[in-house]
């Protein structure tokens, strides 16, 4: 009988300095797919008790020293601002060799203090584009990386050994990882994360509030207005160190979209025919052209439409034949739903040969599939 190679688990020990809602998703994914690595963490003494209970990590560390001590990966999960302060004392405490890496949204500034701290190399920005608007270990989850953008900020944004080493690692968490120079990095993030985080607010704003009717009236609002507004769920703090480290770039994606805004505007007041087909066709042409089926720009999954009946137990029938059928989904979406018939599933997998196998699975039990 053969017997199969196992490989040795990449890290002992990973400490996570900051166990919230990020923090405590990376420790989940790592004690699901690494059980004999340890997980350490360090944090306020009652987040530590939650983050033992829900097994997000197997030991509480005291001090900031003892955490970072014995560890070959260390990974900083805190506000930005917090971030630069810790970096200092987790040099001085951590082996030479260890591995450190954040999870800040900015990176210029803290790639650069990182820099005259670890000049092996050794630390390697991070910044897991997969953000969620609850907050706390209590909202953390295994999953919350599968298939979602881990951007990774090595020196000059090449590949290193370490940066491999940790790509390869965040992988088999089920990220998905990207190379970038941190400067590059702060630019792109400026205008697709940090603007419609402003943009999400100063809507919501305008119609719950600066809008005579629509104030009156939110309860109007459709899937369209809570699609764009999801995200000004976000609690403020979460944002503060984001956009102070990030201004410069947030000011420029500003002044475009102001700039856009103003555009139509005008157009609008001239009182001619409607005259913004091109903008609406640029537009549609550059959102169709993301894939609907990743999280970010890596690589493309392959999409199904299912047509699910508003009836007990359909969506587990849908999953649970997939299941049998030996199926992964690896993106699941609610597109639209209409009370009392049903909704439209999207479904993603990770090849055209697997979702063709999915549509006849569905097929034979009786769902409904959609181009």
């Amino acid at each position: 009988m053969k017997i199969p190679i196992r490989t040795p688990p990449p890290f002992s020990q990973v400490t996570i300095i900051g166990v919230g809602v990020i923090g405590g998703s990376l420790g989940l994914a790592i004690r699901k797919h690494f059980r004999s690595m340890t997980v350490v963490g360090f944090d306020r003494r009652d987040v530590l008790k939650k983050a033992l209970r829900k097994g997000a990590i197997d030991r509480a560390a005291t001090s900031l020293r003892s955490a970072v001590e014995h560890a070959d990966l260390v990974l900083i999960a805190m506000p930005v601002s917090e971030i630069l302060k810790s970096i200092p004392l987790i040099a001085k405490y951590a082996p030479s060799k260890a591995l450190v890496s954040d999870v800040g949204s900015v990176k210029a500034s803290i790639v650069r203090s990182a820099r005259r701290l670890f000049p092996q190399g050794n630390f390697i920005g991070g910044h897991p584009m997969a953000g969620v608007e609850l907050s706390g270990v209590e909202a953390a989850h295994p999953l919350l990386f599968e298939n979602a953008v881990y951007v990774l900020t090595p020196p000059r944004g090449k590949t290193t050994p370490a940066a491999k080493r940790l790509a390869t690692f965040l992988e088999e968490l089920g990220a998905r990882v990207v190379l970038l120079d941190s400067r590059t990095h702060d630019e792109v993030v400026s205008v697709v994360s940090h603007l419609p985080q402003l943009t999400a607010v100063a809507l919501t704003n305008v119609a719950g509030g600066r809008h005579a009717s629509g104030r009156r009236h939110l309860r109007l609002a459709a899937g369209g207005f809570r699609d764009l507004t999801r995200i000004a769920s976000s609690k403020p703090e979460i944002w503060a160190d984001i956009l102070t480290q990030n201004k410069t770039e947030i000011d420029k994606s500003l002044k475009l979209m102001i700039r856009e805004l103003s555009a139509y505007r005008k157009v609008l007041l001239r009182r001619r025919a409607f005259s913004l087909g091109k903008e609406f066709n640029s537009a549609r042409r550059i959102r169709n052209n993301i894939p609907k089926t990743m999280k970010g720009f890596i690589h493309q999954l392959d999409e199904l439409y299912v047509f699910v009946k508003d009836q007990p137990g359909m969506i587990a029938r849908m999953t649970s034949s997939l299941a049998k059928a030996k199926v992964n989904i690896k993106d699941i979406e609610l597109m639209k739903v209409r009370e009392g018939r049903g909704g439209t599933f999207r479904l993603a997998f990770e090849s055209k040969e697997m979702s063709t196998r999915a549509a006849k699975v569905l097929s034979r039990v009786g769902f409904e599939i959609g181009g």
